[in-house]
């Protein structure tokens, strides 16, 4: 009798074991689906001799060891740029995150050396108006290699292109930027839940919604909604629709989510 006791003590612990490992796999894999890019342009602006793009097309796929090499005369004034174009929006493709890999030809990589590189997201030919220069909070530098980092975005607003600009009187890697990859893909912890019912708003509980902001975004990236919340429930008074909800909490937590109003 003690020894299927022990058995069976024994197989529900090899079970559940299992189960944990099982979860844990499926939801380590929900949270690494990328779409990479997938074409690109680059042109030089201004007067440059040995300005360009070599290998651009390196910098897309999920082939993630080779890179494009955006070059660059340090002195002059002139840049480069290189875009580079997923097949679909991240609205359509119900992501939250876009993630952009780069480099240096052996450079140790931090903001004050990435002075140069600005950055800026597209929904097809038109702007978001989020033309940056590359700081600490948007770059991720690689644990083993030092030459390597990745640009981390959370994107609310519809896009589909990068631009990555290479100003070259102030690069200070050498003359040259690697780029290894570009992808978007669904982040779940700055994910929540949003009902939505006779145009009134419920965030669950996950959410410290008193003291946050809140916006709404519609389907062409214009802002239609913004308001500091009270409560967890919070009306919008928006015509039926999809959404990009985004929460930021007074704490500096940032959650996002398409959203219908129906």
């Amino acid at each position: 009798m003690k020894t299927y006791l022990l058995l069976s003590q024994r197989t529900m612990k090899a079970a559940v074991l299992a189960s944990f490992l099982f979860l844990t796999s499926t939801m380590s894999f929900a949270q690494i689906v990328k779409t990479y890019a997938s074409s690109q342009t680059n042109q030089v602006l201004g007067v440059c001799l040995g300005c360009g793009v070599l290998n651009p097309q390196n910098a897309l796929g999920s082939n993630e060891s080779d890179y494009s090499t955006i070059q660059v005369s340090v002195g002059l004034l002139a840049r480069t740029e290189q875009t580079l174009i997923f097949p679909t929006t991240n609205i359509a493709n119900n992501t939250n995150k876009l993630v952009v890999g780069i480099g240096s030809n052996g450079t140790p990589l931090s903001a004050q050396v990435l002075g140069g590189v600005t950055i800026e997201t597209f929904n097809g030919d038109v702007s978001n108006n989020d033309y940056q220069s590359l700081t600490s909070t948007l770059i991720n530098l690689g644990a083993g290699d030092p030459s390597k980092a990745e640009i981390e975005l959370n994107m609310n607003i519809p896009f589909d292109r990068i631009k990555i600009n290479v100003n070259s009187g102030l690069l200070n890697i050498g003359g040259e930027l690697r780029v290894y990859y570009a992808y978007q893909y669904k982040d779940p912890f700055i994910n929540f839940m949003a009902h939505s019912q006779n145009g009134q708003f419920t965030l669950d509980k996950n959410v410290s919604a008193e003291g946050s902001e809140v916006t709404l975004t519609n389907t062409s990236g214009k802002e239609v909604f913004r308001s500091k919340l009270t409560s967890n429930t919070f009306e919008t008074k928006q015509p039926q629709g999809v959404y990009i909800m985004n929460i930021t909490t007074k704490e500096g937590k940032t959650y996002s989510k398409k959203v219908i109003v129906k």
